[in-house]
């Protein structure tokens, strides 16, 4: 009877994710009026030399951008479960459609780990939080970096106080960087230091303080390899949507402009659905900003930053969670734990 009622259980949160999903995407793209500016400026974009090998090579990056999340999380997750490149990528996509409407992408965690078969699901999603991490941490490097380089831009260090300032800048950036890598470099340490401050309690926690110790500072560095080669392709594809909507910018540029409006989303809390808003809104503030200082701006610029923006979005989250939908109804929300035989 029990078992019936899972199954049941089971289908009706399925259904439940999927329902959600698609009605969040239904209302962000037709009902919502975000769109609408790209779809006017589409016409005249679209007749541009090359528009169409463009758009073919930005799906081609989407692939790759996911795959290495694939790889990043099938490596961190092997010493709960062994699972291969396929199940991995389905996870993540799956994980992409339940985050699309829960708050700060907490879905992302959740969505994966029930691929899982055998895996303490709270072990895994420790362990996938821990591994998330690494892409925030390539965010924070890449983002304060690109403060550094475009300080001289928004300061004139020709004032004595904006070079304390600048040189304020460049001290919190490098030890702040320095320690934020050394700590995550490091985190294996965490499960000793959770035994030590957790006393008596520890033995109720022991089996999920102990995840921490599970990698070593190679295998840290390895995934944060991955997030900083991840960062770099969606960036490109960033740079490459920018080319294409006509925004004149040098690619070292734009990545310092790109880093900044990365850096500044990784800050604003928000749910993935709202992100086409706050990022849009991001990206025509930085990048005009820029292009007031170099006399360079134009209704044209804030409308190519704005549609290059708005289509990343679609590209890296819309269509994998559209993707992602479809395997939700592989998802077991609900199972039997060969330790005790029991649903849980």
């Amino acid at each position: 009877m029990k078992t019936k009622l899972h199954k049941t259980y089971n289908l009706i949160i399925r259904i439940f994710i999927v329902v959600m999903t698609f009605g969040f995407l239904y209302n962000e793209i037709f009902r919502k009026k975000d769109l609408s500016s790209i779809i006017n400026y589409y016409p005249e974009i679209s007749e541009s030399q090359g528009f169409m090998l463009t758009l073919v090579f930005v799906f081609f990056l989407l692939i790759i951008n996911y795959l290495l999340e694939a790889v990043k999380w099938r490596f961190f997750i092997s010493p709960l479960e062994k699972i291969n490149i396929w199940v991995s990528f389905k996870a993540v996509l799956t994980g992409v459609s339940v985050s699309m409407f829960m708050p700060n992408r907490v879905g992302d965690y959740l969505g994966r780990v029930f691929v899982l078969k055998t895996a303490d699901r709270i072990q895994a999603v420790i362990s996938t939080i821990v591994g998330s991490m690494s892409q925030l941490i390539t965010t924070i490097l890449f983002g304060s970096v690109a403060l550094l380089i475009a300080g001289p831009k928004y300061l004139d260090l020709n004032e004595q106080i904006n070079v304390w300032i600048y040189s304020g800048l460049w001290a919190v950036v490098i030890i702040g960087d320095f320690t934020i890598v050394f700590f995550y470099l490091n985190f294996g340490a965490f499960s000793a230091v959770i035994k030590r401050i957790s006393g008596r309690g520890y033995k109720k926690i022991k089996k999920y303080a102990q995840v921490f110790s599970f990698y070593k500072s190679t295998d840290m560095l390895f995934v944060l390899i991955i997030s900083i080669l991840r960062y770099l392709v969606f960036s490109f594809q960033f740079f490459l949507l920018l080319f294409l909507f006509k925004v004149e910018i040098g690619y070292f540029d734009a990545m310092v402009l790109i880093s900044l409006v990365y850096l500044a989303m990784a800050i604003i809390p928000t749910i993935a659905l709202t992100e086409i808003g706050v990022r849009g809104s991001v990206s025509i503030f930085i990048f005009s900003y820029f292009f007031s200082l170099s006399g360079n701006i134009s209704a044209n610029q804030e409308l190519g930053v704005a549609s290059a923006s708005t289509v990343l979005w679609l590209f890296n989250l819309v269509i994998p969670a559209f993707i992602g939908a479809i395997f939700v109804f592989s998802l077991k929300f609900f199972r039997k734990n060969t330790a005790n035989g029991k649903l849980d």
